[in-house]
């Protein structure tokens, strides 16, 4: 960017995952694409970060994870904001059907993470922003 050009408004990405190493690992790469990242180690704490933390601009919450799944974290977050860009991870595709009472519709990647699909994904929400 240009010095006349403005930078972009901070774009805020929640990142909800159970296992801390993949979590840490993807809110690193995100961090590195210019993003500002919170990161939760699980559901619970993504609850908590909705309730109580600064506001994210989307989600990406692992689909299944012990005590609170992605499920509860992604209705909790769509009472906070009802436009919220979400973003599910999960291994198990099948599951993402109990997304239908979400609204709108949650953007479901499959782990492997394809992470260029994902990045594009979040700069396209970020445009709209």
């Amino acid at each position: 960017m240009t010095a006349t050009t403005p930078h972009p408004a901070p774009f805020r990405v929640l990142v909800v995952e159970d296992d801390e190493r993949s979590g840490q690992m993807l809110a690193g790469l995100l961090r590195r694409e210019g993003f500002t990242v919170d990161m939760c180690p699980g559901g619970l704490a993504g609850l908590q970060h909705l309730a109580d933390g600064p506001p994210p601009d989307v989600l990406v919450t692992d689909l299944r994870m012990p005590q609170i799944d992605g499920i509860t974290v992604a209705r909790l977050a769509r009472t906070r904001n009802p436009t919220m860009p979400i973003f599910i991870v999960t291994a198990y595709p099948d599951l993402a059907r109990r997304l239908g009472d979400v609204e709108p519709m949650p953007q479901v990647f499959i782990k492997p993470l394809d992470y260029p699909a994902l990045v594009s994904a979040l700069r396209g929400m970020q445009k709209l922003a």
